[in-house]
């Protein structure tokens, strides 16, 4: 990270904590300027503005270091937080619940990223809870499938004890071709591809593929960017050079550099080389790492970096260069 950019990010980081307090009063001065919805203590426009926020947090989630995407999520909860204590009616407790369940599992993706292990499960947990409360079968199987997504970028985790929860989110999304249930399958291809069963993880994406074809023109679009990272990150690890990298050329066009999944597809290059020419796969992906600054190293960046390590020949894990990279990836 050079000098300009340095200044320029602690410019940045200095001036939100500096506003911060100011936002947070504008926030309480606005509620309080809200006609609560009858025997609530939230009123529509409340609920309405938690959920368009999220859609900017699921858009810094894409970029931003953790720490800012979680300062932000935190002043939101601190305003959700007070109103799901009450007993609200209905319908009113059910938009609630929609909205703060979005809130929550993006929060315990940040604590995921930042390696929190202990506070994330907490957020999971609430996440799932809120979703289910929400009554909305699509927010509760996408909130699983963000879940096993997240957490299968932990090499603490197990990825086989996640696939239950994957097929959990499978069975809530149905069987019609819907944006819930393409990204369950695709959640469950990296799944099984995590825990070693290719031909299954292949079988799913497979299923994507089919899925992404018969998606509806209108609702949640699960766009062709989705579906070449994907591709890319299942072909690539299963080692099929041809598939892999045409995903890899479809998908580039669809991405910004300073992305993370455009950082994620890029580490898929050396995943796919990584069994014919291990010394070359190493130098891409400690490249690759070497170019980021730390607090872009986040869990789903040393994920796909730890893979280059998992497809390696056994006789090249002990090259120094593994040993380097293994100490790059590890959960701190």
């Amino acid at each position: 990270m050079n000098r300009r950019d340095l200044l320029q990010n602690t410019t940045v980081l200095t001036a939100g904590a500096t506003i911060a307090p100011v936002l947070a009063a504008l926030s309480r001065a606005w509620q309080d300027g809200e006609r609560p919805l009858p025997g609530t203590t939230v009123s529509q426009g409340m609920i309405d503005d938690w959920e368009r926020a999220y859609d900017f947090h699921a858009a810094s989630y894409r970029y931003d270091p953790p720490a800012v995407v979680l300062a932000a999520l935190a002043a939101a909860w601190t305003d959700i937080a007070p109103h799901l204590r009450q007993s609200l009616p209905g319908s009113v407790g059910r938009d609630l619940a929609h909205a703060a369940a979005r809130h929550a599992f993006l929060i315990a993706g940040g604590l995921t990223e930042i390696g929190n292990r202990r506070h994330s499960q907490r957020w999971w947990s609430t996440a799932r809870q809120l979703a289910d409360k929400s009554q909305d079968r699509d927010l509760a199987s996408l909130t699983r499938s963000f879940e096993v997504l997240s957490r299968s970028n932990d090499d603490r985790e197990d990825p086989a004890r996640l696939i239950p929860l994957i097929q959990e989110a499978r069975r809530l999304a149905g069987t019609r071709p819907t944006f819930p249930l393409i990204y369950a399958v695709a959640v469950e291809a990296e799944a099984h591809a995590a825990a070693g069963n290719f031909p299954l993880a292949i079988t799913a994406i497979r299923e994507v593929e089919a899925l992404f074809g018969r998606l509806p023109a209108t609702g949640p679009h699960w766009g062709e960017d989705r579906l070449r990272c994907i591709q890319s990150q299942v072909y690539a690890w299963a080692g099929d050079a041809k598939r892999a990298g045409e995903a890899q050329d479809a998908a580039r066009a669809h991405f910004k550099p300073h992305d993370y999944q455009a950082i994620q597809l890029s580490l898929h290059v050396p995943i796919l080389h990584a069994r014919t020419d291990p010394e070359h796969a190493l130098e891409q992906a400690l490249n690759i790492l070497d170019a980021l600054p730390p607090e872009r190293r986040v869990a789903r960046v040393r994920s796909n970096a730890r893979r280059v390590l998992a497809v390696l020949p056994a006789k090249t894990r002990t090259l120094p260069a593994a040993r380097e990279l293994h100490a790059l990836t590890a959960a701190t």
